[in-house]
């Protein structure tokens, strides 16, 4: 991984995976840290902006359902959201953000059959990345240049996600890689 420094120690003690983006601001950095349990089932992935945006896009719709429902309109909940996403990115090397987190799955579709054809459809997988925590994170650091940086998936969901929109050359890592239990 072209981002990944490795491991660091935070304050208060806890050890974090620490990656370095660099952006049109200069170089900003996300971390990842050990939990109770499941840092087997965790992974870390190295995506390119723009790969990440067309499968991301494949799910645009349930994204802008999910901004709406909350009350507000999507506008001003993602401004604020950016703004926030902006002053936490400040904080640097003491004080990381955490990697966004991501599904990748594939969506079986059912396209009609055009006019005169047969009558059953045809059958097609569509890949899409949903964000389940970042999104303010994600839309930040693309507006900023980020050309890639890491988000964390399950490792079920991570060679999907390196092959369709991981950065060149480089390979996904489980939590527990990065940060092993001393």
């Amino acid at each position: 991984m072209h981002t990944y420094i490795g491991p660091s120690l935070a304050a208060g003690g806890r050890t974090l995976a620490l990656f370095k983006i660099p952006t049109r601001q200069g170089e900003v950095y996300m971390s990842v840290g050990r939990t109770e349990f499941g840092n087997d089932e965790r992974a870390v992935v190295e995506v390119r902006r723009d790969a990440l945006f067309g499968l991301w896009r494949n799910d645009l719709t349930d994204t802008a359902r999910a901004l709406a429902a909350r009350g507000k309109a999507p506008g001003e909940t993602l401004s604020e959201k950016l703004e926030l996403a902006d002053e936490g990115f400040r904080f640097g090397m003491d004080d990381p953000v955490p990697l966004v987190e991501v599904c990748c799955r594939v969506r079986s579709q059912i396209k009609a059959a055009p006019s005169g054809g047969p009558a059953a459809g045809n059958a097609t997988a569509q890949p899409y990345v949903s964000v389940i925590d970042g999104v303010a994170r994600t839309l930040w650091l693309a507006s900023q240049g980020a050309p890639c940086f890491p988000v964390e998936c399950l490792v079920a969901e991570a060679p999907l996600l390196a092959r369709l929109a991981g950065s060149r050359r480089s390979r996904w890592m489980r939590v527990s890689e990065m940060l092993p239990r001393h």
